[in-house]
């Protein structure tokens, strides 16, 4: 099955000088993510166009920003690594540039939907309806975030109601029930 997924549009991105060797002067170098790649378990990385001309593969999420802030580490911008063999990223317009903001996370971080939702078809999953999406998030600092659902409230300013702890987010839980044709 695929581990690699191509991006529905591309990216333009700043990536950390350190993602690209030990003897990179220090900086960034500009860059385009194009694709994605994944094993299970692994933390999602990046196919990258560089400015040089180069196509890198393997930069994490912690290592690229649309600014030049790098200061997170990688397990506050991913929940789970990958979760399984089949990656794929889809275009979700409605949700594209729609302000959030997090929930049942403690950094209180806001941001910007990309409107791209990475999603392991299968992998760890015990029923169908576990596949695991996760919404691709490029916070107020530049740095991008991959978040499943009930991590992430979301503002529609013609239709929701935008509070931190709302208390309906607790009682969301994943549906159980599988709807079949007869």
């Amino acid at each position: 099955m695929p581990r690699h997924a191509s991006l529905p549009y591309h990216l333009y991105v700043n990536v950390c000088n350190s993602a690209l060797g030990p003897n990179m002067p220090k900086g960034t170098t500009r860059g385009i993510w194009h694709a994605a790649y994944c094993r299970p378990g692994q933390a999602m990385l990046a196919h990258v166009l560089l400015e040089s001309g180069a196509n890198w593969c393997g930069v994490p999420l912690h290592l690229m920003s649309t600014l030049t802030t790098f200061g997170n580490g990688i397990d506050s911008l991913q929940p789970w690594g990958g979760m399984g063999e089949h990656l794929e990223v889809v275009h979700l317009t409605y949700l594209e540039g729609l302000l959030c903001m997090g929930v049942n996370r403690n950094d209180g971080f806001t941001g910007r939907h990309t409107g791209l939702t990475f999603d392991w078809a299968d992998g760890f999953s015990r029923y169908p309806q576990e596949h695991k999406p996760l919404n691709l998030i490029e916070r107020g600092d530049g740095q991008f975030m991959l978040l499943p659902n009930n991590h992430v409230q979301y503002l529609d300013r013609h239709f929701t109601k935008f509070s931190k702890g709302s208390e309906d987010f607790r009682h969301y839980r994943r549906g159980e029930e599988v709807y079949w044709l007869d």
